[in-house]
């Protein structure tokens, strides 16, 4: 289910977090040409999941296959309008590949965009950019243990378009030049890419996957490969994995998006239907199978995390198989299960003695082959036992006495409400997630279900549903004899004797302990705070000229201004902003700690628990942030719950609370962030560099951790309270609603409060460190340096201009990629972008960031700077500047069809800046104007090599001096 799974696949692996579930060898009975397959010992599966199952896929997909096996798929759908998503998967990862070919699968996705037979090396993004993509956001692939998927966003359906879009599709499939020269310089870039992903967290992250997956072939099959590999790959190597894997029967193509069925056809058969499958016979591997018995035990120090995390599992081993009613409603079973234990942990998490900051339960199958149910919590790093002893008590607590009707009818709420909203808004569905979903679908061999056959299986299985069924469930799910208990990451277990035995002997411990019966609290009900008897009316109702939105006044100075749109039907947005905002906090940090408090606090007559089950079985759902220059409540829900939405805002107002419990939580956070920040040299940007871009000004960055530590519970209160109280409020409403009922209803709620105007402190001048240099040593092991230069700018008010600095920077991004990381391979993922603020007069910054070996840092930051210099003086070519032009014409049309941008972009705070009202007129046709000579102008302007600023954040471990960098071919 789409809706569900959703969560499902969110929430049921915590130990893969860029790993999607895909399929591995051919699960036993889908069809007899597959069990064929299977005794000649290939990989290769044929069909598609419904043909084999009792399940009836979404009768709007269209499903087909080649002669020579080649399987495609195409979903019509409108959103984003005439764009069209084409998704190559190739059944093929880093589980395919041999002891010698460890890394090969995504070095090999690299390669494919290195030279193909009709792209040669450099033109692919050249001509995607051409056209109006991104490179990134329209074309990107991802490998992982199951499968490689290549990605090509169109800039438009039509038939020409698609036409180009399957060439470049096909020329992946079987077209790949491998040249000699490209491995080599592509090699270099991957290395970068390796360099950038490792952390403490991910190195935490395959210590646990090698303990958890033990007795498999994941364990020493991580995507990324070994370093030996890559340094040895050559065009041969990578060309057998080609030959062998990349072969039209192991290959299925989705296309979704804005499209015509019939021309996608006929195409896909023009571009696809002569290939031939390669005579190499592909073998498959033995995935192997985890331990089902015993109690095993995992510790591991890794203090640069910032946090300890304490996990309990149980694991077992699955056979593959077809998918069914029965066992699409087991997992679903399964699902309402770990929800009902996830909300007791959750409000372990918010009292006030907690030993846990964070707490979740997971279940499911992992690659069609292992089955899992964990609990898994971060705690204070001196509290690991505590923490540890709290998830055994929970878990048993569970399994012994059960669940109880009350938080069984809490959660069969709120997952019928959700299949109830996918129905709602299923015309809405963006075509980029829908084909995500279905290739999460078809890789684990699933059907692909429509909101409606969701719902309609779904629905009656929960209404169902006992308690006595769920204890079962849930029973079953930990009765397998084996258990994984895991302690990582800051505690310190005494060395005494073996640390292993340590954590072994505290589970036991805790085991001998009778757990008690859970409590469970008052149902609780909302709204429960008084209002207005009849409406305010308003004393102004104007439409804004040319942008189809409204802007009504009411005496208290309330300001509502409103679009009705069509793009997400049934669908709502709403925000609320009032008073100062970030950039008028007393104290350094109180802003974000404030944040995080209200959020965590619910409100003055609900904890944040009960606020969340009085509210279960709706889609309406509130936030509360500190921006920039205002305070923001930020809801979100379905149409006939605008209502619903205002109440939440009413009472977040009126009767906000700022909590013990909730500041003690959120100030461990906050601490164990410090922690990790400390530790790397991305989280020394938030901690110094910022600041230092800003000229030392307090409210750019994070204040020291020993300042922050000195804020206090009663300086949230002092500052917000009057502000919740009496601040102005401007209200936004964006989507598929009743205008004169929105209209009618703000006017009760919040027309007929007493507000009044609260001027902001002006922000003192921010002076940016002209030719400057933040150079620090940062405690880590990682072996990675951050690389920032940075040139002052302006600030965000002349719109012209920023949409010029924008270009500017898209223009100078391609030409450090073009330098940086295809000439020198130094890099993996350079970062350019223009940073303009709202609030401080004058204040901008034009950055660029790069992750490098910490040995060529220095060589690095004077080549980004000679890039700019050149830039500056050399101007811009028309080729430059279109291919930096179209993708942003390209994103401009899909943002004006969505609802957050007329809400965050034009409509928020124009009470303020009444001049954002204008900008959708100009915003097309003021982009599709700027000429070279206009970047050019910009670009001698700001990117003076001598008012540049530099960061420079290295490992204290690495000693070497700065060397210049390897030849490149």
């Amino acid at each position: 289910m789409n809706s569900v799974y959703k969560n499902i696949y969110n929430k049921i692996t915590p130990f893969i977090f860029f790993v999607i579930f895909f399929l591995g060898c051919p699960p036993d009975g889908l069809s007899t040409q597959l069990q064929a397959a299977a005794e000649q010992s290939t990989c290769i599966t044929e069909g598609w999941p419904h043909e084999v199952s009792d399940l009836e896929p979404d009768p709007q997909i269209i499903f087909g296959r080649l002669d020579n096996g080649f399987r495609y798929l195409i979903l019509e759908n409108k959103e984003p309008k005439n764009r069209a998503g084409l998704y190559l998967n190739i059944q093929a990862g880093s589980l395919n590949e041999k002891d010698k070919q460890r890394g090969l699968a995504h070095f090999l996705e690299h390669m494919l965009f290195n030279g193909t037979a009709n792209y040669p090396p450099g033109e692919l993004i050249r001509y995607f950019q051409s056209i109006g993509m991104s490179f990134g956001a329209d074309t990107n692939a991802m490998t992982n243990f199951m499968d490689t998927v290549y990605n090509v966003i169109l800039p438009t359906g039509n038939r020409q378009h698609l036409d180009e879009g399957l060439l470049v599709m096909a020329d992946y499939a079987r077209r790949a030049l491998l040249l000699e020269q490209e491995v080599d310089r592509e090699r270099g870039i991957i290395l970068a890419e390796k360099r950038t992903r490792d952390s403490a967290g991910y190195r935490l992250y395959e210590k646990k996957t090698q303990f958890h997956f033990a007795g498999t072939r994941v364990t020493d099959r991580m995507p990324i490969g070994t370093e030996e590999t890559l340094e040895e790959a050559d065009a041969e190597i990578l060309r057998d994995f080609y030959n062998t894997w990349y072969r039209p029967e192991n290959t299925i193509l989705v296309i979704v998006g804005d499209v015509d069925p019939e021309t996608v056809k006929e195409l896909v058969v023009k571009h696809f239907a002569g290939f031939r499958n390669p005579e190499i016979t592909p073998g498959c591997y033995e995935f192997g199978q985890v331990p089902e018995e015993g109690t095993d035990i995992l510790y591991v120090h890794e203090p640069e995390v910032g946090y300890t995390e304490v996990s309990i599992s149980t694991r077992w081993n699955e056979s593959p198989g077809r998918d069914s009613v029965a066992r699409q409603t087991r997992d679903l079973k399964n699902y309402v299960a770990a929800s009902l234990l996830n909300k007791r942990l959750k409000k372990i998490v918010n009292r006030a003695d907690s030993p846990v900051t964070s707490a979740q339960v997971y279940a499911g199958i992992f690659l069609q082959q292992v089955g899992y149910a964990t609990v898994t919590a971060r705690t204070k790093g001196e509290k690991w036992e505590d923490g540890l002893k709290t998830l055994d008590k929970t878990l048993r607590q569970a399994l012994e006495f059960g669940f109880s009707e009350q938080e069984l009818v809490r959660v069969r709420k709120e997952i019928i409400a959700d299949l109830e909203k996918q129905v709602k808004i299923r015309e809405s569905r963006d075509s980029r997630k829908l084909a995500r979903d279905i290739i999460n679908k078809v890789s684990s061999n699933q059907v692909f279900l429509s909101p409606e056959q969701e719902l309609r299986l779904y629905a009656p299985v929960l209404q169902a549903l006992t308690v006595e069924d769920v204890n079962r469930v849930f029973r079953e799910l930990w009765s397998h004899e084996n258990r994984q208990v895991f302690v990582g990451g800051t505690a310190v277990v005494a060395a005494s004797r073996n640390q292993e035995d340590v954590v072994r002997q505290v589970y036991l411990d805790s085991r001998k302990q009778t757990p008690e019966k859970w409590v469970n609290g008052e149902e609780i009900a909302f709204p429960y705070l008084p209002v207005a008897e009849k409406s305010v009316a308003a004393v102004e109702n104007i439409e804004v000229p040319g942008i189809d939105a409204r802007q009504i006044r009411f005496a208290n100075g309330t300001v509502l201004n409103i679009k009705k749109t069509d793009y997400q039907p049934n669908e709502i947005l709403l925000s609320v902003h009032f008073g100062p905002g970030r950039h008028a906090e007393p104290h350094a940090g109180l802003s974000l700690l404030a944040e995080a408090v209200v959020r965590e606090s619910g409100y003055g007559r609900l904890t944040r628990d009960e606020l969340e089950e009085a509210l279960a079985g709706t889609s309406a759902s509130l936030s509360f942030k500190a921006g920039e220059e205002s305070f923001e409540l930020t809801g979100k829900g379905l149409s006939g719950e605008f209502e619903l939405l205002l109440q939440l805002v009413q009472a977040q107002l009126l009767d906000p609370a700022f909590r013990e419990d909730a500041y003690s939580l959120s100030r461990y956070r906050f601490n164990q962030m410090y922690d990790q920040l400390r530790s790397s040299v991305d989280g020394m940007m938030r901690l110094a560099g910022e600041r230092f871009l800003a000229g030392g000004n307090p409210h750019f960055g994070l204040p020291p951790q020993d300042q922050f530590n000195d804020l206090t519970l009663p300086m949230i209160g002092e500052w917000l309270l009057p502000i919740f109280k009496d601040a102005q409020l401007e209200v936004n409403v964006v989507g598929d609603f009743d205008i004169e009922q929105v209209i009618v209803l703000t006017g009760r709620y919040l027309g007929a409060m007493e507000r009044k105007t609260m001027p902001a402190p002006a922000l003192e001048k921010i002076s940016f460190p002209v030719g400057g240099q933040l150079k620090e040593e940062v405690s880590t092991q990682i072996d990675k340096a951050l690389v920032v230069v940075a040139w002052p700018t302006d600030d965000f008010w002349d719109i012209s201009r920023t949409r010029r600095l924008n270009v500017l920077a898209s223009i100078f991004s391609d030409l450090v990629r073009i330098e940086i990381r295809e000439n020198l391979g130094a890099v993996y993922s350079p970062v350019v972008y223009n940073q303009p603020s709202r609030v401080a007069d004058g204040y901008g910054v034009m950055r660029t960031e790069l992750t490098v070996d910490p040995q060529f840092a220095e060589v690095i930051r004077d080549k980004v700077r000679d890039v700019g210099a050149e830039l500056a003086e050399k101007g811009v070519t028309e080729d430059e500047l279109l291919r930096a032009l179209e993708p942003t014409l390209t994103s401009i049309k899909d943002m004006l069809r969505t609802n957050r941008y007329w809400m965050q972009s034009v409509l928020a705070l124009s009470s303020r800046h009444p001049e954002q009202l204008a900008w959708p007129l100009t915003i097309e046709s003021d982009f599709a104007a700027i000429t070279t000579e206009e970047v050019e102008q910009l670009a001698a302007q700001y990117l003076v090599p001598e008012k540049s600023a530099a960061i420079l954040f290295s490992p204290a471990a690495i000693k070497e001096e700065n060397k210049a960098l390897p030849d490149n071919p």
